[in-house]
């Protein structure tokens, strides 16, 4: 707070909504300033509170590369703490539009210059799915069968820990696609969380039910039945999604890896 160079504070995430937060909720601060030299180490932290790990990141945001401290305190509190030059902050104020982060809800924790007195309050309206078009409909597809094609191969091989890489990557295929058909339903008004989070409060309780056997242990003979299932409810979800957004489901591509894997499992478990 003493250090010159800091002037503004906020708080973001599920800590800053007051709702759907509990006691291992992570606190998402964003720091923005002039320049952040004490950054060439971690000693800064001492400062604040004992750790236990700190992970260095970066990502992107309104065209700068944003450092950020991924930081465990003592007792598993943890806070993520992300560092913004000052121009990108002036940049939100001169768009007057808030950044999906923050239209979700934030607080402000610190503002030396009043700069935050000029930019539009939440609207809770962040990270709304979009409809996807055509293209991006049609790659999900290629892509899952893609994946289950290998899930399959390393199977047979009986290389489970590669099979349970591609499966995961199969998973998130139709995890985007559970995400299209509810945004279909919902007319494009839903707001999912990044990488499933909170999925339980926004999917139908059907595809919820479906995905608990979609899941297995290591083992090679539950692996292929978790991998079927997960072509069900995929090819179930799909189909269903390409009804209501009047795009195609690339049946003739089902239908080949399904005889293939098939035919696979049959040879490899008699």
């Amino acid at each position: 707070m003493g250090n010159p160079d800091i002037r503004v504070l906020i708080l973001s995430g599920s800590r800053a909504r007051n709702k759907k937060s509990d006691e291992l909720s992570d606190y998402d601060i964003a720091v923005y300033g002039n320049n952040f030299p004490f950054l060439h180490d971690d000693d800064w932290l001492k400062e604040i509170d004992n750790y236990w790990i700190c992970i260095h990141d970066s990502f992107q945001l309104v065209g700068y590369q944003i450092p950020s401290r991924l930081t465990i305190f003592e007792g598993g509190v943890k806070v993520d703490f992300s560092f913004h030059p000052i121009e990108s902050f002036q940049k939100i104020v001169t768009k007057n539009k808030l950044i999906d982060d923050y239209d979700i809800g934030y607080r402000v924790l610190l503002d030396k210059d009043g700069l935050t007195q000029r930019i539009p309050k939440a609207q809770f309206d962040g990270f709304k799915i979009k409809k996807p078009g055509n293209e991006d409909f049609i790659r999900n597809q290629k892509n899952f069968w893609f994946e289950i094609y290998h899930v399959a191969k390393y199977l047979a091989r009986e290389d489970l820990w590669v099979a349970k890489y591609r499966d995961w990557s199969a998973k998130e295929y139709l995890r985007e696609m559970l995400e299209w058909n509810c945004g279909a339903q919902l007319n494009w008004n839903m707001h999912p969380n990044q990488h499933g989070k909170n999925m339980k409060n926004w999917i139908d309780d059907e595809s919820w039910e479906g995905l608990f056997s979609c899941f297995s242990n290591l083992s090679r003979r539950e692996s292929w039945q978790a991998m079927e299932n997960t072509m069900i409810l995929y090819r179930k979800i799909t189909i269903s999604a390409a009804s209501k957004l009047n795009y195609s489901y690339l049946d003739y591509i089902d239908a080949s890896i399904s005889d293939f894997t098939g035919d696979l499992k049959s040879s490899t478990l008699s």
